[in-house]
């Protein structure tokens, strides 16, 4: 066994579902770039596709940041890699710069060869992004209300 796979790493659960029913208080809400929304929204001339990129990417956080997790408790840095890639990239595709950002600096980490800095960096981004999860009402009204702003001022 080597010696990352004794590190204790936060696996993600499932949040309970009373926390993903309250709303999250507006100051702990995260932040996406709405430039980045509306510059796919404009690419594929309609809002709804990519309402539901985001719903998905937001769906889809907690197994991500499991797969990240398996693979640094498994000191696989192939899996490790790939796992923060993805979520590097769908984050950059949604505007959550903070989430690519964390992956950014985890990408790096692992391509150094410090594993032992990503499994360490790894419950700052599983926090973020379970804050995430929970405003995921806010964050789609959000966006849906920003979009439906820029539609109408194009039609105007």
């Amino acid at each position: 066994m080597s010696e990352y796979q004794d590190r204790s790493v936060p696996l993600p659960g499932n949040l309970p579902a009373d926390v993903q029913a309250q709303e999250v208080p507006a100051f702990e809400i995260p932040s996406l770039e709405d430039r980045t929304l509306q510059a796919l929204a404009n690419e594929l001339g309609d809002a709804k596709p990519v309402l539901r990129l985001l719903s998905t990417y937001l769906t889809m956080l907690p197994s991500r940041i499991l797969r990240i997790s398996r693979g640094l408790c498994e000191n696989d840095v192939d899996a490790s890699m790939e796992a923060v890639l993805s979520l590097k990239i769908s984050s950059a595709m949604v505007g959550a710069r903070e989430t690519e950002n964390q992956c950014l600096a985890m990408e790096y980490m692992i391509r150094e060869d410090h594993i032992d800095f990503a499994v360490r960096a790894l419950p700052a981004l599983q926090q973020y992004t379970e804050r995430c999860v929970a405003a995921r009402p806010q964050l789609l009204g959000r966006a849906r209300e920003t979009l439906r702003r820029q539609a109408l001022d194009c039609n105007s």
